[in-house]
């Protein structure tokens, strides 16, 4: 049987380029199945396929089992400097809500799961820093980590090719090509970064591990800055769902995926679980 590869792409936080990332993939490598937008690592994907790629930023907190019982599971992880990362706005109505999607402390728990999961042979970190400003150079290093793929077109020509869906399209706003333009964006939104800095404690330590500053003189920045954390999306899960996703949802999709997987009857499961779902958008290609 021909072996079948899964690609997943995960990130910081929403916003820290997983969109442009699964775009990037599936219009300049050589890939037969792919979902018009976020699809869960634990969702069955019921058509045949060689080369499948999905994308969910939040999965992070999903993918260390999946890579430990699958060994044709690959993860593509969007490293974006915090500060950009948490205060990016949603292209999708922006000038009616300029919604933003992240906060610190979503940053750092997701962070501290990518540094787990660093010198995992199937788990790929990519700086969203490096994809806008050398895209060309980031597919090179993606064809060495990922050696069944193939070049379609170059990362750098993507939008001469791109045929994003409309909720891709609205995430990435016009097509167009890759710039690092949105770098450093963050020091239009320093009331929101006083605000969450002040709230969830002051990250210059990561920043210099991580290559974003050499030293602390980026807070003085804020120094005539007032705080303001009004935009901060905060979501607060009942205590009785965190038990129920901890005790019965979360086990229940690790025994399903593992079972999806399987060599033997892992088709017709996905299959089975795809038919019995009710009115479920079509958003798989293959």
């Amino acid at each position: 049987m021909t072996d079948q590869y899964h690609i997943h792409i995960v990130g910081c936080v929403p916003r820290s380029g997983t969109t442009l990332m699964t775009e990037l993939m599936v219009n300049c490598f050589n890939i037969d199945a792919y979902t018009a937008h976020e699809y869960s690592i634990y969702k069955e994907f019921p058509h045949d396929y060689q080369i499948l790629c999905t994308k969910k930023p939040n999965d992070i907190e999903r993918v260390t089992y999946p890579l430990k019982v699958n060994p044709q599971l690959y993860v593509i992880y969007l490293l974006r400097d915090p500060r950009d990362a948490i205060s990016s706005r949603s292209h999708a109505k922006n000038n009616e809500d300029k919604k933003i999607w992240g906060n610190l402390r979503t940053w750092l728990d997701h962070q501290a799961i990518a540094d787990s999961l660093s010198q995992h042979p199937r788990f790929i970190t990519i700086r969203y820093e490096d994809l806008v400003s050398a895209p060309d150079a980031t597919q090179d290093r993606l064809l060495q980590q990922l050696p069944f793929l193939s070049r379609r077109v170059k990362f750098s020509e993507f939008h001469t090719v791109a045929k994003p869906s409309e909720k891709s399209q609205a995430a990435l706003g016009e097509i167009r090509p890759i710039s690092a333009a949105s770098v450093g964006n963050w020091r239009k939104h320093k009331a929101y970064l006083k605000a969450q800095v002040e709230k969830y404690g002051d990250i210059s330590d990561i920043l210099i591990r991580l290559g974003y500053e050499l030293d602390k003189q980026w807070l003085e920045e804020f120094k005539d800055v007032v705080a303001d954390n009004s935009d901060e999306p905060e979501k607060v899960m009942p205590k009785w769902k965190q038990y129920w996703m901890r005790y019965l949802t979360t086990p229940r999709r690790k025994l399903l995926y593992r079972l999806s997987i399987s060599p033997t009857f892992g088709k017709c499961i996905n299959r089975l679980r795809h038919g019995i779902r009710t009115n479920v958008r079509n958003d798989t290609h293959a």
